[in-house]
């Protein structure tokens, strides 16, 4: 029944991002309008690249040591959440 219940959530979870926001519905607009005139795309704003330079720069985003960022906690969890998931999906061994 569990199983059952989980999958259950698992398919709304998933339908749900298929959904449009409320505010922004694909056929909201009438079928046949004049779109505008395209314009050519803006590559970088004013000012972008001594942005990205300052940031390259600041090593202090790079995560250096072990206990930054949470330290090992996710990728242990992550890789313990992977095995539980694998072990509840494989079926048991039938004695033969």
């Amino acid at each position: 029944m569990a199983r059952v219940l989980f999958f259950l959530a698992l398919i709304i979870a998933a339908a749900s991002a298929f959904v449009a926001p409320a505010g922004q519905t694909s056929l909201a607009g009438p079928a046949f309008t004049r779109a505008a005139a395209p314009e050519a795309p803006k590559m970088m704003i004013e000012g972008a690249d001594i942005a990205i330079s300052n940031v390259a720069a600041n090593a202090n985003l790079i995560a250096t040591s072990v206990g930054d960022n949470g330290g090992y906690f996710f990728p242990i969890a992550g890789i313990g959440a992977l095995a539980a998931f694998i072990l509840f999906l494989a079926p048991p061994l039938a004695d033969e």
